[in-house]
């Protein structure tokens, strides 16, 4: 079920709304010549604080604030690597930059996307975690963190909600531009990278972004934005992953025949990551208190990576030691489309109208080969190093003979993984006396209307050589090169000598293409929603109470196999929810206010969970399968903060706690006699709990009291403790941890700004984080952790006369790694990615 093209019911959604608007504006005057702007230009660090700190006092919610400017004064290379920073927010990282975003300890899956207010569609590994690594630090002027819910805002959104906002020809009176352009490189270069589609090894780092803005008309009426951006990064990583570490290993070099199985891993990937995209957004003001756009938005992200691997295994067969290639030139594109329009009716009554479109795809094809080590079983001598890394020492040469290698079942099985998901949302808000500055009663009504379609693909290849045992000495390649933690050179597979072999002896390999129809599904799921909320505000005070309702519907369409027999099957399900909340301000004087909240908020289950096929095991009966039947996860989350802001919005003291409630939480669980006629059944259902307490403390200075120049100095800093537990389902029960989130983040930015330079250095430490909990070992031996991290970034900046700004970074500065350790500290993944090193220009006009 693939669609490419907005569907008809989409474009009938936004015509109907266009022609709407033009019936509604009737013989609208244009835009009044006294219609106040607000100028987007801001400029330093100290200016961008205290707008971010200005908006998060007048916000009646919980919220973190990052602005454009700020956005591009680190070294970030998305949207989710600059969100790192805020407090309460964990960025989850994909090798050495940011994916997805955690929010006060949840998992991504609880966080919410939005672009202007529409739902972003996320194609990303079958669950709903938003991948924000196409979404460039520049394409916006501002993203909102909101951590409490009132009830305009969507229910699915236990952890919080992002929205990015994007820039505007209204925001400043004229003429915008705008731009950027850097060049850098990498210390991590060491992996031979080139061959199969990658033309270059390692090579230049480039970023480019632009945006212009107009207004014209009579009036200015009318205004136009278009912004691109532009990036190219080449890296390596040096991995080592010990798979398998047989207890009683110790600091002395031992025989593996005595210790028992063992198997090292080493992954290495060169990577080249190709991002860019546009924005095009068409606005209008046929009067001062009616606007209207029209936002077409491309991001997408291609990468081209291939990984050189060699495994040390002392076992034979198919679980011997290998050489293996692989290669992964990812598409992961995001399309947005969304029409949108507010109008002040009067004094005290707003109304808001959009439609939106998005469709994201992650699109995964792979060639993989592997040639597994003949005869007996490799032997070497097994050690910890001082560190805890598992080494190898004392290697049987046979490991780094070609000759000894062949081709695994002398076949050759590349595949494609095609994950695709659509968007759909309309919805419509009113408004009476509950603008920013209104006084005394008002409420808001609202409905919106989504509808979610996620295909999921998967096909095979599957060529059997039908001449001789091919072996390594045919198609590697010799390189030189020493892994992390080794003192062997790795052997490598000349991918593109392999490639060729296949294409001239075509004939000599037998299969061809499978549609794995096993794994593929599809699933739909429509959400409709209406709210009401009421509003106090007074001087010092303002409180808005009121409920959510979502009613969904979902269908999933999946296969059901029984030995060779495979039958499409469709499942629907169906739940809904009230979901109240209540949210106050008061301010205790002008400069120290007071914050508190209480709602209920959802997590749906990701669509894996629902739609993954289902096997019947034709021996036992037993069912493996999605659960369609699910409900969403319901948390109940209580907050309050108190906040002093300084003179002039330029630093601010804030500490804030919460706790979240969970119910409903879903494991993969086996449950007997669930099936029709009394089978074992296993699949995702509702079953445990989780909860979560946090402090977050967040203090912003933007002037030192200190001395002369020395005052030129500013700093920011915040820290996030959290403290969650959650049922594992099995007999291990109630753990004190919350799988995948640190108990403790941390950044500080000391920052100088004097005449035309200023410079910044950031540092955040990303706590320990347990990413793998089992359910049944108590001991916690082979649970899964991410050792805590320390990162430091740097940045300087100068401006010209002529205005132009020239630039200098380094990320990543102590060349920082990342490791996995069991629970019993033993290294299972350690990655070097190396430092980052740009220098550039920007202008803005």
């Amino acid at each position: 079920m693939k669609r490419s093209n907005i569907g008809v019911r989409t474009t009938l959604l936004l015509s109907s709304s266009a022609v709407a608007l033009a019936m509604i504006a009737g013989p609208a005057m244009a835009q009044s010549a006294d219609n106040e702007v607000s100028e987007l230009v801001v400029v330093g660090y100290r200016a961008q604080n205290a707008q971010a700190i200005e908006e998060k006092r007048e916000d009646a919610r919980v919220a973190e604030y990052l602005s454009a400017d700020d956005i591009g004064a680190q070294p970030d290379y998305n949207i989710a690597d600059a969100l790192r920073r805020l407090p309460g927010v964990q960025t989850q990282f994909d090798e050495d930059e940011g994916r997805y975003v955690s929010i006060r300890g949840l998992n991504p899956s609880y966080t919410l996307g939005a672009m202007d207010g529409a739902t972003l569609a996320t194609a990303e590994r079958q669950n709903r975690q938003l991948n924000m690594e196409a979404i460039p630090s520049g394409a916006v002027r501002q993203v909102v963190v909101a951590k409490s819910r009132t009830p305009d805002m969507d229910g699915n959104a236990i952890g919080g909600t992002l929205n990015l906002v994007t820039r505007s020809a209204f925001d400043v009176s004229d003429f915008y531009a705008a731009g950027t352009a850097m060049i850098g490189t990498s210390d991590s270069q060491a992996v031979p990278g080139e061959g199969f589609n990658r033309d270059t090894d390692d090579g230049l780092n480039y970023r480019l972004d632009a945006t212009v803005s107009r207004r014209f008309g009579a009036e200015g009426q009318f205004g136009v934005l278009f912004g691109v951006n532009f990036m190219e990064r080449n890296r390596d990583q040096e991995r080592l992953l010990p798979q398998t570490v047989p207890a009683g290993i110790s600091a002395t070099p031992t025989p593996v025949a005595t210790l028992g199985t063992t198997d090292l891993l080493w992954s290495n990937y060169p990577n080249t990551i190709t991002r860019y995209g546009g924005i095009l957004k068409l606005e209008w003001e046929p009067m001062a208190d009616l606007r209207t756009a029209l936002t077409l938005a491309h991001y997408k992200q291609d990468d081209n990576e291939l990984r050189h691997s060699q495994r040390l295994r002392n076992q034979t067969g198919g679980n011997a030691s290998f050489v293996r290639f692989n290669d992964f030139p990812l598409e992961k594109p995001l399309t947005v489309v969304q029409w949108k329009a507010n109008w002040d009716l009067d004094d005290n009554q707003s109304l808001e109208a959009r439609a939106s479109y998005s469709e994201a795809t992650f699109l995964e094809p792979s060639n993989q080969i592997q040639f597994n080590l003949t005869g007996p079983a490799l032997a070497f001598d097994l050690a910890l190093n001082g560190d805890g890394v598992p080494v190898a020492s004392n290697i049987d040469p046979r490991a780094f003979n070609p000759a000894n290698y062949a081709l695994a079942n002398n076949t050759f099985s590349p595949y494609e993984d095609d994950s695709d998901e659509y968007v759909q949302e309309f919805g419509i808000d009113y408004g009476f006396n509950i603008g920013p500055g209104d006084r005394g009663w008002g409420f808001g009504l609202g409905a919106k209307w989504r509808e979610i379609t996620r295909d999921n693909d998967r096909t095979t290849w599957s060529w059997t050589y039908t001449g001789a045992p091919l072996t390594l000495d045919q198609f590697d390649v010799a390189h030189g090169y020493t892994p992390i933690y080794a003192d062997f050179n790795q052997l490598f597979i000349d991918f593109d000598a392999f490639n060729t072999f296949f294409e001239q002896n075509r004939a000599s390999f037998t299969g061809g293409r499978n549609e794995a129809v096993t794994s593929d599904w599809v699933f739909e799921e429509q959400v409709g929603a209406l709210y009401a909320l009421a509003r106090h505000a007074g001087e010092r005070h303002s409180v808005i109470f009121g409920g959510r309702f979502e009613d969904t519907q979902t269908t999933v369409e999946r296969a059901r196999t029984e030995g060779a027999n495979v039958t499409r099957v469709t499942r629907d399900g169906s739940y809904d929810d009230f979901l109240p909340s209540i949210t106050l301000t008061y301010d205790l004087t002008d400069r120290l206010k007071l914050r508190a909240a209480a709602f209920q908020a959802i997590g749906r289950p990701n669509p894996s969970q629902l739609a993954s096929g289902e096997t019947v095991n034709q021996t036992t009966g037993a069912i493996s399968r999605g659960n369609p039947d699910l409900q969403a996860r319901k948390g109940d989350s209580y907050e309050a903060s108190l906040e002093y802001y300084l003179p002039g919005d330029q630093g601010l003291f804030a500490v804030g706690v919460f706790r979240k409630e969970i119910e409903n939480e879903i494991i993969t669980r086996l449950t007997p006699g669930a099936g029709p006629n009394g089978e074992d059944v296993t699949q995702p259902v509702n079953v445990t709990t989780a909860e979560v307490n946090g402090l977050e403390l967040n203090a912003v200075v933007n002037s030192l009291p200190l001395p002369g120049l020395l005052s030129n100095f500013g700093v920011s800093a915040n820290a996030t403790f959290l403290d969650g537990s959650f049922d594992t389902g099995g007999t291990r029960g109630t753990v004190d941890m919350l799988q995948g989130q640190s108990d403790f983040l941390f950044n500080l930015a000391l920052f100088y700004e004097q005449g035309p330079f200023r410079a910044r250095a950031s540092y955040a430490r990303i706590g320990e984080a347990t990413t793998s909990v089992s359910s049944t070992d108590a001991t916690g031996a082979s649970d899964r952790i991410d050792e805590a991290t320390d990162t430091v970034d740097m940045q300087a900046r100068y401006t010209l006369s002529n205005g132009v700004e020239l630039i200098a970074e380094v990320r990543n500065v102590t060349d920082e790694n990342k490791v996995n350790t069991t629970g019993d500290g033993v290294y299972r993944d350690v990655s070097f990615y190396g430092r980052q090193f740009w220098i550039g220009a920007s202008a803005k006009f």
